[in-house]
């Protein structure tokens, strides 16, 4: 997002971004993988982004968006929003391959 509108991150395209890919291992657990198709990830970026199944994207949420969220907080497209993952404060990101736990809220 511009920081011109309260964004931290800025970047000029998302593929300045860690670019990953979702793959779900089984029922409530899903891994993010370095998608290989890019170039692989300095640590340094600011930000990433992930392609993933549809099945994924609607359900990794417990189907926030298709439940009402968009609505409740009158998003509509393009509007500019913050998502923030506190549960991955403690991953390490300094080794070559990162594995990282998250526990479940």
């Amino acid at each position: 997002m511009p920081s011109g509108i309260g964004g931290m991150n800025e970047v000029d395209t998302g593929n300045d971004c860690v670019q990953t890919y979702a793959t779900r291992v089984k029922q409530g657990e899903w891994h993010l993988y370095d998608d290989i198709r890019e170039a692989a990830p300095t640590w340094k970026e600011v930000c990433g982004r992930s392609a993933m199944s549809g099945w994924i994207n609607s359900t990794s949420m417990g189907g926030a968006f298709s439940s009402g969220f968009s609505g409740k907080y009158r998003l509509l497209d393009k509007d500019p929003y913050w998502v923030d993952f506190p549960q991955f404060a403690h991953c390490d990101a300094s080794k070559a391959t990162v594995a990282c736990t998250v526990p479940k809220p």
